[in-house]
Order: C-alpha cells, then structure tokens, then sequence
C-alpha cells in the first residue's frame, strides 16, 4: 500500500544512513498519558547502551527537537532536559544517573507541561555530542500510541474537538452523506461552472475545432463555452479566462471519459469568478522542497483554477532564496545543524539533525535562476507569484547570517519572547544598515521578476507576531515607512497578516490577510477600507490536522481543518474582500509526500468556495465529486493525497461502518479482550454490511479506508 510514511520512520532512517561510526547508544520513545496532573503529561525515554564502554554521567550531552512540550526537572532526576531556544532541546546526565553496562537498557520517565495528543509530539533528530568529538547521530524508535491516555487528554473539557474515535467519524460522515440536495450536478468538476446548459445535438472534444475569442467587456478571467457538433467556441475576458475555458474542457474530457469516439451533449457554459484572489502559501522556510515539487503544486493549482502562489521564503528558521551580493543569506541562513556560534549555519530547528550539508528539508534555497525559472513556469499556468520577507520580527534567520550587521547594542538589551519562543527575532529597526537591507533584497526580487517576464503588482512584507518589548510603538512605525517608500519607489502594493493594519493606514490600500477565526477581523479591516484575503485559521490553514487523531501529522492550535473545512461554511461577503488564501506552514512538514498529504483534498474546498462564494453544490454532491472526480485524477498524475477514516457504530451488538465513497474498500479487526494486541500484525477483514458482535469479548474494533493505493488513518473504537 501506498501510505505515507510516518516522520519518525523517516527520521529514524535518516539517522541510521547518516552515521559515520557505530553510534553509543539507541533511544526508544513511548508516551505514556496525559494529564497525570493537570496540565502535565509523561513520557519513557529508553537508553540502550551499545558501546562496548561504560556509559556513565561524564563529558556527553544530546541534542534534539521536541515541539509544544516543556520540559519539567525536579532535584534527583537522573536526566536533565532544558528548553535551549523555540524547539531546540538538549538532555545531559546529572550526578544521580548510574552507569549503563554495554548491552544494558534503563527507561526514565520524562515529564512536561503541556498534553501530547498526536504521535507527532515526540522528539526528532537526536544526536551526541562529546568533548573535543564530532557529533554522532542516534538512531530513536518510537512506539506507537495504543491506550486512550496516550490519544487523549486526562481532562476531557480541555477538548475542544473530541477525538475522533468511530462513534465521532460515523456521525461525521453520515452528516455529508445525508446534506440536503440542491439543484442537479450536470457536470461533476470543481470549481463547478455558473451555468451549464445541455443542448441537442452531440460533441466530440477531443477532436473538435476550438475558436477563440476575446472581449473586454466580459468579468475579468470570465469566459464562455459553447459546443457546436464539430467546433467549439471559447469567448473570454483575457488570456487567463481563455485558459481557464480550456482547464474546463480538459475536466470534462477527464470526467466524462471522453475519446475521438465517445461523444458528450452540446454544452453552454458560462463562467466567472467570484474573488479575483484565489491563493495558497507555501511555508519553504521552516522547511525547504525544491522547485520541481513546487511545479506540481502550480499543475494542481491550473487544473483548479487558482491564480495565486505566495511564497513564503523567509522567516526564524531559514532563509530560502538567494540575493546577488548578500551571500551569507544562503550561505548561512539556509543550512540548520549543530553550531556554537551560528556563524557557518543556524541551529537545526524542527529536523535534520547535526549535518548542514545533508538532504532534508531542513536545507535548500532556490538560486537566482531556480527562482526565475519558477516565476515562469507559474506564469504559464496563469499564476501569480508573491514573495513573503517577513519583516520586523520573524528575521532571526537572517540576522544570524548576516553576523550582526541588523542588530546593535540597545535592541540586544531588550527581553522579549516571540510567538515560537524566540529570544532574538527582531531586527534593529533604527540601525542605518537595516533599511538598505531591506532596500537591497526589495530590489533584486524586482529585478528577478523583470528578468523572468513577469510583472511583480505585490510583495508581502509579512508584519506579523513583533513580540511585545523588541521594539517601541515609534521605531515600528517609521521602519515601516520607510519600506513602505522602498515598494512605492517600484509602484509595489504591500501586502501582509492582518498585523500589517496597525502600521499601514488604509490609504497605502495594504492588502490584509485575516487569519483570526471568525468574520469580526475581516470584516473590521475592509470596513476601514483595507483590501482583505481571508485567510481564516481554522478553515484556510492547512497545515492543521484532519481531524483529532493520534495519527495525523498537523498542528491543532487554532483547529482542524479536513476536506470539508474550507467549502462547508459561508464566507463573509464586502466589496473590499477580494479574496481566499490556504496556508500551508511547515512546522511539521518532513517530506513534499507530506505537502501533498496536507494539501489534498483540503484544496478543492477552497477551489470551489473562492470561485463560488454562494456555491449551489451540497456538501454530499461537493464530497461526491472530490472522492470520485478529483481524487482518481490526482492518483492518475502520481500525488499523494490523505482520505477521510471511515466510521464505527455499535448499537446493541449491532456493528456498522460507514466511508464516505461507495468505490473505496472498507477493512476491520476486531481485539479480543483476552487476546494479546499485537497492533502490528493485524489480519484484516472487508466490511461487507452489518454484523453481530458479543461485546464481552470484544474491546477495540478498528477499521480503515483503502481507495486508490492510499489507505487512510486507523479508526478506533473501544467498547
């Protein structure tokens, strides 16, 4: 089966390659509950000792990566775990640790402030360090979570979203498979066309002759269709429309399942969109995919006719596209791993371990001509791109780099603590040499649009998260200034989180992404005149996980966001909203298998929402189309995509199950009470309809989704 792999797996495959010598010791990780007091979870930490030397409490340490978790160490530990900075943890021996004898495995219990609900809160990228030696990397396995206090919180009413157990997922699915009807679907494609007439006569696509035309008068990217036996007539507004006619001819084809001898009626469509923004950001700082893997995100994002790519490119962590003549911004800033002065490559936040030079997605930039490159292959997909510098906070990646030149004496005196638990990641505003920084990256961001072609109308500067005591209300202000009157010297509109709006009257006509749950943000900004893209959090950000699952890989703070999240509501309408936005950051994020896997399907939700505000589709006919339209398609060009668990009933020793397509496959075990669990060697059954079961012998029924060579999470349900 073709499952994505888990980013422990991975990790642990990594790290067994990337050793250059026998490492000392192995690690194994088991969560063991939450809330053992409130607030407070524990977990095992296992040392096996592999040396053939004593291990003992001298002249080691570990270094690695542990999100959300806060380490708690009282007087006797035999382990002391510190919080160094954001995610970068490090665990040392104290005096009351005993020497471990080769062979020999002792377990700890580690303890924290915080709740680990989800096999991604666990650490990552482990390696030792001793006196005068090279790091050495060690290999951790992890296992899996198998008890509720592993998967859930000791306290239920922290729970904001219950977890979704089989009961959960049932009532879930039944939700969407049983949504009031609307109007018929006469084509089954996304975004669905504003109006579909079917005539007399029949048409042959694949080998009709298409005539196209332009008119100024039409709706900007708007176009029309009409098949004529043997011709086809596309009008449209501009090139874009005409190329969003020709996305929608491919759709039918593919749908339809068209041939030079297989025919469809004469259609009349008619079509516009509703939002002239329709956009996904890439987060490539926290972690980096290379340029390729981008392009098939812009293939996805043609087929479904979204028209802006924002690129993330800078932030705390990295800094991920080259400068001409700035070269420790890639030199340095691009590359995570162990440093004492983080003057050759920054602290190896979130993965990668020890070794800057190695391939994960902790290093990578896009060179100069990478980027231009990229620039025009969008361009041909009729996409935008947007460049992202963060700026005043969010910077740590590039100050680091560029050894002090953004920093002086007073702003180093001030104590401050970023969203992601940052002490040192603002720049000095009032420092000449900032402004002709910003100056210089500004203008040869320019210069690579100019170069590629492309006409750059935007450039985000980001202005979010500026902790509380980096810098005063004054000094924000007129660096903000300034940069504004760096981007109004290139006729730029600025661009940025909805922060941006306390720093840039509405008359600079700054676009705000709302990214705050609920209308009353966006609403606020367009009110006063602000261009506003909703990028609200807990419908647009896809980086979330699906749902609350031990399994799935995403963050949670702002909550969940599955296939549904971003069609199933009704957003907040203005003439100053102009637009939708998907997030995507990649705190989480180990492998381009896993963008795919946050991306689709969550973003034929947002297809169709920001095409069609008041779309006519329901959420069983908009299901319908993802699951057996959209997700053959992306299994046919070779993506990774997540599907949704199916889900369990018991009712009076009655067992039903439910998916949310009829052509997936639906399998299931069944735990005996007396039985030992082996959870990896699981002979599974096909659900075939309702069964009986003896509920004294029974105490988990777990079930999973197979369609299309992808299988889905487990579902679990305890009785």
């Amino acid at each position: 089966m073709k499952k994505i792999f888990s980013y422990f797996s991975i990790a642990v495959i990594t790290l067994l390659f990337s050793c250059s010598v026998q490492p000392p010791m192995e690690l194994h990780w088991e969560m063991k509950a939450n809330d053992v007091e409130p607030g407070i979870c524990e977990a095992y930490l296992t040392i096996k000792n592999t040396s053939k030397q004593v291990l003992n409490n001298q002249d080691w340490i570990l270094y690695f990566n542990l999100m959300s978790l806060h380490p708690i160490f009282k007087e006797g530990d035999a382990l002391r775990e510190v919080e160094i900075q954001a995610s970068w943890h490090s665990i040392e021996p104290t005096e009351t640790f005993a020497p471990i004898e080769p062979n020999e495995s002792v377990t700890y219990v580690m303890r924290y402030k915080g709740n680990a609900i989800r096999e991604i809160t666990a650490p990552e990228g482990f390696f030792m360090l001793k006196k005068n030696a090279k790091p050495i990397s060690i290999p951790c396995s992890y296992a899996k979570f198998t008890k509720p206090e592993q998967m859930k919180r000791g306290i239920p009413i922290w729970e904001k979203t219950p977890y979704a157990d089989g009961n959960y997922v049932y009532d879930y699915i039944e939700r969407i498979l049983t949504s009031v009807d609307s109007t018929s679907v006469e084509l089954p494609i996304l975004p669905q066309p504003k109006s579909v007439v079917s005539m007399q006569g029949e048409c042959y696509p694949t080998k009709a002759v298409v005539v196209e035309n332009t008119h100024a008068n039409m709706v900007a990217e708007g176009y029309s269709i009409e098949m004529q036996g043997d011709t086809i007539r596309i009008d449209a507004s501009d090139e874009a429309g005409l190329f969003y006619a020709k996305q929608t001819l491919r759709q039918i084809i593919s749908v339809l399942d068209l041939s030079d001898t297989k025919s469809c009626a004469n259609y009349r469509i008619c079509d516009y969109p509703d939002l002239c923004h329709r956009g996904v950001m890439l987060d490539i700082s926290r972690n980096f995919y290379p340029m390729d893997s981008v392009k098939r995100i812009i293939d996805v994002m043609s087929m479904c006719k979204l028209n802006v790519l924002h690129m993330h490119l800078s932030d705390d962590e990295a800094w991920r596209i080259e400068i001409p003549g700035l070269p420790a911004l890639t030199d340095v800033g691009s590359r995570r791993g162990y440093t004492t002065s983080e003057t050759d490559c920054l602290l190896p936040m979130y993965c990668g371990g020890w070794d800057p030079n190695a391939p994960t997605t902790a290093n990578g930039y896009y060179s100069r001509e990478q980027y231009i490159e990229l620039l025009q292959y969008a361009k041909k997909n009729h996409i935008c791109v947007i460049p992202e510098i963060d700026m005043p906070g969010h910077m740590r990646a590039c100050k680091k780099a560029m050894n002090g030149m953004l920093t002086d004496s007073v702003l180093e005196k001030r104590v401050y603590l970023s969203a992601q638990n940052y002490t040192d990641n603002v720049i000095a505003v009032t420092n000449e040499y900032a402004i002709t920084f910003i100056d210089q990256v500004v203008t040869e961001i320019v210069k690579m649009y100019q170069d590629a072609g492309c006409e750059l109308k935007i450039f985000n500067i980001g202005g979010d998260e500026v902790p509380n005591g980096a810098l005063t209300q004054e000094e924000h202000q007129v660096f903000i200034d300034k940069v504004l009157g760096i981007l109004a010297r290139y006729n730029l509109q600025p661009m940025g989180w909805e922060e941006i709006g306390h720093f840039c009257p509405p008359h600079t006509q700054a676009i705000c992404y709302s990214w705050h749950n609920g209308d009353v943000k966006p609403m606020e900004l367009a009110k006063a005149g602000y261009p506003v893209v909703l990028a609200t959090a807990n419908r647009l950000y896809f980086d979330f996980a699906y749902c609350n699952h031990h399994e799935e890989k995403g963050l949670n703070w702002g909550g969940y966001t599955d296939e549904y999240r971003a069609f199933d509501w009704t957003p907040i309408k203005h003439p100053n909203i102009i637009g939708m936005n998907a997030q995507l950051w990649a705190e989480v994020i180990r492998s381009f298998a896993q963008v795919e896997w946050q991306l689709f399907p969550k973003i034929f939700g947002l297809t169709e929402r920001a095409w069609n505000n008041e779309s006519t589709l329901s959420l069983c006919e908009f299901n319908d189309i993802v699951y057996n339209y959209e997700l053959p398609y992306l299994h046919a060009t070779h993506h990774n995509f997540h599907l949704q668990q199916p889900g369990i009933k018991v009712e009076n020793g009655m067992v039903k199950m439910n998916a949310v397509t009829p052509n997936a496959k639906v399998v299931y075990y069944l735990h005996d009470k007396d039985a030992s669990h082996d959870f990896d060697n699981i002979d599974w059954k096909v659900y075939e309809g309702e069964f009986e079961i003896d509920t004294n012998e029974i105490s988990i029924i777990k079930a999973k989704l197979l369609y299309l060579d992808h299988e889905s999470n487990v579902t679990w349900e305890w009785l």
